[in-house]
């Protein structure tokens, strides 16, 4: 009788405890069960930074060789303009899941489209002043799809043996000529463009 006594005065005693726990580390109920806090702020996305950022610093010289220093970890630097507070960039090849120390694919998806496709990246970085003091940066990334009229090394449609000969024949052009091939803009990537920003908070506010 008096272990009864001990085991329920024990099982009374844990389960205040986890009470207690509970309450402390805030965890709340819903339909599925009992979620801590922590878990869903492990798991939920990041808050988007403002494109342009706002950088509160009155020094230009240092918030765009900061900026420059950033932006040269995902691409290289084509061309820098400060009467203009443009920064442009070289395109990319974008990075594959074979790439791992390649920084500009940012997503899973972006690795796997890249390893899929040929994707390039390029980077427009803007510098202006602004209104209530400071500059503002704002980062574009350019994605583009090359484009060809088939697949690289195609070999079907064609016999074993090529049958090409180097014969000079004079054609004249009839009708439309036709586009040229090349890449084929896909809109801008913000999974990158968040990075960037991210690079530059950090080197200001860190």
């Amino acid at each position: 009788m008096e272990y009864r006594k001990r085991f329920a005065a024990k099982s009374l005693a844990s389960a205040t405890l986890i009470v207690l726990v509970l309450n402390q580390t805030g965890c709340y109920s819903t339909q599925s069960g009992w979620l801590p806090p922590s878990v869903s702020r492990i798991f939920s996305p990041a808050p988007l930074i403002p494109n342009p950022l706002v950088v509160p610093s009155a020094d230009y010289e240092t918030v765009w060789n900061k900026t420059v220093a950033v932006v040269d970890k995902y691409f290289d630097i084509e061309s820098e303009n400060r009467l203009a507070r443009t920064i442009r960039t070289q395109p990319q090849m974008g990075a594959t899941l074979l790439e791992p120390w390649a920084l500009d694919s940012v997503t899973f998806h972006d690795r796997l489209e890249a390893s899929m496709q040929t994707i390039r990246r390029f980077a427009i970085i803007k510098i202006d002043p602004a209104p209530t003091g400071g500059y503002l940066v704002k980062v574009e990334v350019r994605k583009e799809l090359e484009d060809l009229a088939k697949p690289d090394r195609q070999a079907a449609g064609r016999a074993v043996f090529s049958n090409d000969f180097p014969v000079n024949r004079a054609r004249e052009i009839v009708g439309p000529v036709p586009v040229p091939l090349g890449w084929i803009p896909r809109g801008r990537d913000p999974n990158l463009e968040q990075a960037i920003l991210a690079g530059i908070r950090n080197a200001f506010f860190l």
